[in-house]
């Protein structure tokens, strides 16, 4: 299955789309998006899952131009940075923010 382009912009929509494809995202419960765009709030953002990839997806309201950080929570109790988006910084503890520049 080829993987979608994490995050991606679609001005036509005018919404940014989120996908998360991982060895474990079929056998979890949900999984949420946080970033510094809603705070890192991790009950806001809920994501559907893909029944045909597998896979999971969110689509937010196109946010104004600038630079946000985000990773996904998955099951509540484990933070991941996006793996298909390269463009990450850390965050400053142990591990990683995933960098999405509007």
């Amino acid at each position: 299955m080829k993987h979608r382009e994490s995050p991606y912009i679609n001005r036509r929509k005018k919404t940014i789309e989120f996908y998360v494809h991982h060895l474990n995202a079929a056998t979890c419960n949900h999984i949420s998006l946080a970033g510094t765009f809603n705070h890192w709030a991790t009950d806001e953002l809920q994501m559907k899952p893909e029944k045909v990839s597998g896979g999971w997806k969110i689509s937010i309201p196109m946010l104004p131009n600038g630079k946000y950080y985000y990773r996904f929570l998955i099951d509540d109790k484990m933070w991941m940075e996006d793996i298909e988006n390269p463009l990450r910084e850390p965050d400053g503890v142990t591990g990683w923010n995933s960098v999405l520049t509007v």
